[in-house]
């Protein structure tokens, strides 16, 4: 994975997508946020108010062409980290800006995010250890939950048919790292009863990459009976716990109180940076394959 494929793969994104993660990038608002944050934890109705209102806002961009809001999107992730705009005549020079783009939003992540320093290694690329972050994150934001009977077949049933229909040889190898002789709905629920459900993911990731990805976000929001998500529960997870840490009553009170603006902004621009590179896996991972990117449209000319 590099700058290029990112790049294309932004070039072939459905336009729905493609307002909604320009919407969080460039929308994403700490205290329009506020209210319906506080109002889902206190239903707990299952409702997503904050995606519920993350979707509406992307009708803003209902009517502004694809082309525009790739390089709007660009425009966003410059800004965000203080890359300077450059003119793109080709596609070399689009797939550099990415990779300016990328590799300032890495080396902002290891400075800031001690978990993300640890987890890095040199066998991937920038980006490659960014989208593997996200998906460990995603898992361990499950670790702890406690599982029904219910949630707990679900589960099993959706990972046992996901897992056959991998080649034979990936079945095997969870199989042996998962430390069972034939893959089934029981065994992977016992294995979760047993050793958590980390466990039992993370072993399959390591196998299956980035396939799996689709499947887990789709039994995650499944099973937590999450209504109103129509995109992956990794956003959902990542935006909710952004908000979570940065809404504390302790700091945003007496910086409304005092009309902190320099200081909201700051906390905007930390909302922002936490969705960037959730916002990036979406775009690597949820591009259509047969498409073909149109890199004229994408260009200065």
């Amino acid at each position: 994975m590099n700058s290029v494929t990112l790049a294309e793969s932004l070039l072939v994104m459905n336009k729905e997508s493609l307002r909604f993660y320009y919407t969080l990038v460039h929308d994403s608002n700490i205290v329009k946020m506020l209210i319906p944050f506080a109002k889902e934890k206190m239903n707990k109705s299952g409702k997503s108010e904050i995606m519920e209102m993350v979707n509406k806002k992307t009708n803003k961009y209902k009517y502004t062409p694809n082309s525009h809001l790739h390089k709007m999107l660009l425009r966003e992730f410059e800004d965000l980290y203080k890359i300077p705009y450059r003119k793109l005549y080709t596609k070399q020079d689009a797939a550099d800006q990415w990779d300016r783009i990328i590799n300032a939003m890495y080396y902002e992540m290891k400075k800031k995010n001690k978990k993300f320093a640890a987890y890095t290694c040199n066998e991937n690329t920038p980006i490659e250890q960014i989208i593997k972050f996200q998906m460990h994150n995603l898992i361990e934001s499950i670790e702890d939950q406690e599982l029904t009977d219910e949630q707990l077949h679900q589960i099993g049933d959706s990972l046992e048919k996901f897992l056959q229909e991998l080649p034979e040889k990936q079945q095997k190898q969870i199989a042996e790292k998962l430390g069972i002789n034939e893959i089934t709905s029981s065994s992977i629920r016992q294995l979760i009863v047993t050793n958590g459900s980390a466990v039992v993911f993370v072993a399959i990731v390591q196998v299956a990459g980035f396939a799996f990805y689709t499947t887990l976000t789709t039994i995650i929001a499944g099973i937590f009976g999450l209504i109103g998500i129509t995109l992956p529960f990794t956003v959902y997870a990542t935006l909710t716990s952004a908000v979570a840490v940065i809404a504390n009553p302790l700091f945003v009170i007496p910086t409304l109180l005092i009309g902190g603006g320099g200081v909201l902004k700051w906390q905007n621009n930390k909302l922002r940076q936490a969705i960037a590179p959730v916002v990036i896996m979406q775009i690597m991972l949820g591009a259509n394959p047969t498409m073909k990117p149109d890199w004229e449209a994408f260009l200065d000319g």
